[in-house]
């Protein structure tokens, strides 16, 4: 018998009832990651004390602007409680962001499972698997960081591109605004509205996303661009873009494979250095994803590089830490949602495994004030390989499912058949 919306409610305030009560008491009890967690702290009290005054001179503070917004609203928060750092009431402050933004995503995903008429057990199950995923536990709750808010926007920017383009594009300034990681998903939007151009000759939609994005950017960086000059938003992004020059910061993928974790990214490797291996492999990622978008760009389609851009920059790029795979896990799950595809639920749960590994091995190593894996760590090396096959099966996908695309007439559109 079909359960009534009423009992669909209750089953999913249940399942955030209790991926609360779990975040809560793990937040409080575990101190995550002492560098994260000590400089989380440290913005918050810095900001409280001046918010427009954050960017000073010699501090090192390498977020953009959206995330400090968040630490001053929590560092004041401390000031009025009267808070001690190191205390569970204090982590339970600072991780609160994550910790929210973890449970709308569940309502996002409850909601789209609902909307395409799911089993309500499959809908409720669906919902569950991300609530109590252990990596996106671990992320938040655990470890302390906010790989869930930026992985929200990332989600809502995707999922409403075609139907509500100018909320997609405030969406996507906001994840800019927490993480300058937000850029490895500027092509979706960019071949989303190209593909429109292209087959609809029409920019209606652009011109509703492009302002969008454009005003919520410039509310949230002018008033610091006000202090420091316009030029600054620039350089803070670039300075933190060019910062942490390594082949790999943790991350289990390609260059950690053959040793690189750890390695400058100017060492040699088979005649060319890691900097330039990783701007080939960019180089071949965008074009494929470009192919794909010239053949056609459908409904599900953009989902499925908006969860194949992040694996597969994750794998083949420099610079990557451990946990720049987690905002794949939503968009997988999304991808599966829409399209049905059984293969992609389970690369879900695969990189779920994953990165719940290499990410408690991370923190593991981190109380131990280690703060990289050995270059030829067993494990990270296991993970890393399981890793390439796991984005074999996700490129595979991708590649059958081109050749059942129905091909659009039209100039060069028959190399896609």
């Amino acid at each position: 018998m079909e359960s009534s919306p009423s009992e669909r409610r209750f089953g999913l305030a249940a399942i955030l009832a209790g991926a609360l009560l779990l975040r809560l008491v793990l937040a409080a009890f575990c101190k995550g990651h002492p560098i994260d967690i000590g400089t989380f702290g440290a913005w918050a009290g810095h900001a409280a004390e001046g918010l427009l005054s954050f960017y000073s001179p010699g501090y090192f503070a390498d977020y953009p602007p959206g995330y400090i917004y968040v630490l001053w609203l929590i560092g004041k928060s401390r000031a009025l409680l009267q808070m001690g750092l190191d205390t569970p009431e204090f982590r339970v402050l600072l991780k609160s962001p994550a910790i929210v933004a973890d449970l709308v995503t569940v309502g996002v995903i409850h909601r789209m499972a609902a909307e395409r008429n799911y089993d309500p057990a499959k809908i409720l199950g669906l919902a569950a698997l991300y609530a109590f995923n252990p990596a996106v536990i671990v992320d938040s709750a655990v470890w302390g960081q906010v790989d869930s808010v930026l992985t929200l926007f990332l989600l809502l920017g995707v999922l409403w591109l075609e139907r509500r383009p100018a909320a997609s594009g405030a969406a996507f300034a906001a994840a800019l605004l927490v993480k300058p990681q937000a850029l490895i998903f500027a092509p979706i939007p960019l071949l989303w509205f190209g593909d429109r151009l292209l087959r609809r000759h029409t920019a209606a939609e652009l011109s509703l996303f492009l302002p969008a994005a454009v005003l919520v950017f410039a509310l949230g960086v002018l008033p610091f661009a006000a202090v420091h000059g316009p030029a600054w938003v620039v350089e803070k992004y670039v300075s933190t873009l060019a910062s942490y020059p390594y082949a790999s910061l943790n991350a289990a993928n390609v260059f950690a494979l053959i040793g690189g974790n750890g390695a400058d990214a100017t060492q040699t490797m088979l005649f060319l250095s890691f900097k330039t291996w990783g701007t080939v492999f960019l180089f071949f990622i965008l074009a494929w994803v470009a192919w794909r978008a010239w053949c056609g760009m459908t409904a599900s389609e953009h989902v499925y590089l908006a969860a194949f851009l992040p694996v597969s920059v994750y794998l083949w790029s420099i610079k990557m830490h451990e946990r720049y795979l987690f905002p794949a896990l939503a968009m997988l799950l999304a991808y599966h949602i829409i399209s049905r595809d059984r293969r992609a639920l389970g690369l879900f749960l695969g990189f779920s495994a994953t990165l719940f590994i290499i990410m408690t091995q991370v923190l593991y190593l981190s109380m131990h004030e280690i703060w990289y894996i050995s270059r030829f760590d067993p494990i990270l090396l296991a993970v890393s390989a399981t890793h390439l096959l796991l984005w074999l099966l996700l490129a595979g996908i991708g590649g059958r499912r081109q050749r059942r695309l129905r091909v659009p007439d039209g100039p060069g559109r028959e190399a896609c058949a």
